[in-house]
């Protein structure tokens, strides 16, 4: 292979691909698709998984406005159904579903003619009336239908060939303590432009709202809750200036303990302070302890996010820590971030503690509820240093027997010319010599058996050095 090949298969295996070597690749910022639906002859089919969480949120658009079905509360079994439309206080329907299990399937249409909503789950099916204010509002003809952000159940949905299709993935998964969220833009236009992402726990039960708009050069920046906890300033009043002035923009957002800071092209734009001591009042309290939770995904609120085109992924995982001497994965390294993976142990090694399964967060971090723990097994350590020791001795046995031998040969010919003469003395001579060979020989003996016990204890610490760690830097050491 010449070196013209060599540099052309470094490309497709890396950067020429959007690869940085780290698994971290760029893709398209998903959105939420819109189903063309009459929601009448046609109702909507979905999926629900309650392990992903307990809300389906879905907007319906006829011609004129639009009105919302949200369904709570499908972790339990007692649900309930809120219909929400521009001007109208929400109507709370009750209904016992009676659940089991976490995999539902749920059918949802609306009928004209009688004024009915229905609603269908496993096949029991349940018809509402129009709730009675403005029912002109529930009888509008249907054009579309959209998952909408606060939806967290649906997994999957029915398109117009009645095929299942996965609900896109626009919850994205990145601990944003370990690797800060990058994504690009395009201000082609030069229009006002938002990018508007939300955060994520890893039970999607707390979230916040990050906000970035601009108008030309104008850029202003919000973050939920906390917009006024920075020196008392306004949200028109938090801007920044010394944005690079491209068209196509890579902004960074780096989250810390104290502060957010946000890079565009490699500048850094702001750096916005929500844990200074010099800020007590309650808002700003507030705004610490949130912005101080775990935060394991984001989202891109298509609502709101005109400009974002891209996002880089996180990195895969590549590597085991030092403390994980012995752990064998399944399936093997490089794995991909959030991904979870079987765990036992190498050859020679038993499992002695920890959790069966833990979840990749990128390079030498893995989430875990109880470390893995895999200590060398001496006893066959032990077994071939005993193997080793026996053929030694018995090479020496046979060493030593030969020498016997050689020497009680000497000795009769030595008796045979001196017979008579020193009798009792050869007789104290031999049982000297027997007394010593065996003291030399139980010696070796327990020498060998000591340092087996010594190695054996040093193989065993070292499979357990730094249990009390699992990522480097003591980061990410738990996860839901």
């Amino acid at each position: 292979m010449n070196l013209l090949e060599v540099l052309l298969v470094t490309c497709l295996l890396s950067t020429c691909f959007g690869d940085d070597g780290g698994g971290r690749v760029w893709k398209t910022v998903p959105r939420r698709p819109y189903l063309k639906n009459d929601f009448e002859s046609t109702p909507l089919q979905i999926q629900t998984d309650s392990r992903l969480g307990d809300t389906v949120y879905i907007e319906v658009y006829p011609v004129v406005d639009q009105y919302s079905i949200q369904i709570s509360n499908i972790r339990e079994s007692s649900t309930f159904i809120v219909l929400t439309a521009p001007g109208i206080q929400s109507d709370l329907i009750m209904n016992h579903f009676n659940l089991t299990g976490p995999i539902h399937e749920w059918k949802i249409s609306k009928d004209n003619k009688y004024s009915k909503f229905k609603i269908s789950c496993d096949g029991i099916e349940k018809i509402y009336d129009f709730p009675s204010s403005d029912q002109d509002t529930w009888k509008r003809q249907v054009d579309e239908i959209k998952f909408m952000p606060f939806d967290t159940a649906t997994s999957r949905y029915k398109d117009s060939n009645w095929t299942w299709q996965d609900l896109a993935q626009v919850r994205l998964p990145n601990r944003l303590s370990l690797y800060p969220i990058e994504f690009k833009t395009n201000d082609a236009s030069a229009a006002r432009q938002y990018t508007h992402i939300t955060l994520y726990t890893a039970d999607f039960k707390a979230e916040t709202k990050v906000d970035i708009q601009w108008d030309n050069d104008d850029y202003q920046f919000w973050i939920d809750q906390c917009n006024r906890c920075d020196g008392g300033q306004s949200y028109a009043q938090t801007r920044f200036t010394n944005v690079p002035n491209d068209i196509e923009q890579t902004w960074k957002l780096e989250l810390s303990p104290s502060q957010l800071d946000i890079h565009c092209n490699g500048v850094k734009v702001y750096s916005y302070v929500y844990n200074n001591p010099q800020y007590s009042n309650s808002a700003c309290i507030g705004c610490t302890a949130q912005m101080n939770m775990q935060f394991e995904y984001f989202e891109f609120n298509e609502a709101n996010d005109k400009a974002a085109v891209e996002y880089l992924t996180p990195p895969q995982c590549t590597g085991l820590p030092e403390s994980w001497a012995g752990v064998k994965m399944e399936p093997e390294l490089p794995l991909p971030y959030n991904s979870r993976v079987s765990v036992s142990c190498a050859d020679g090694y038993n499992k002695t503690s920890g959790d069966s399964e833990v979840v990749c967060l990128g390079e030498e971090n893995f989430g875990f509820n109880s470390q893995p723990i895999c200590r060398k097994d001496c006893s066959d350590d032990k077994k071939d240093d005993d193997k080793d020791d026996n053929k030694d001795h018995d090479k020496d046995d046979d060493k030593d027997h030969d020498k016997d031998d050689d020497k009680d040969k000497d000795d009769d010919d030595d008796d045979k010319q001196d017979h008579g003469k020193d009798g009792g003395g050869s007789k104290m001579l031999y049982l000297g010599i027997g007394l010593g060979a065996g003291f030399v020989v139980g010696s070796l003996i327990g020498l060998v058996l000591y340092l087996v016990k010594a190695k054996c204890s040093r193989s065993a610490g070292r499979s357990n050095a730094g249990a009390s760690y699992v990522v480097k830097n003591n980061k990410a050491n738990v996860y839901s």
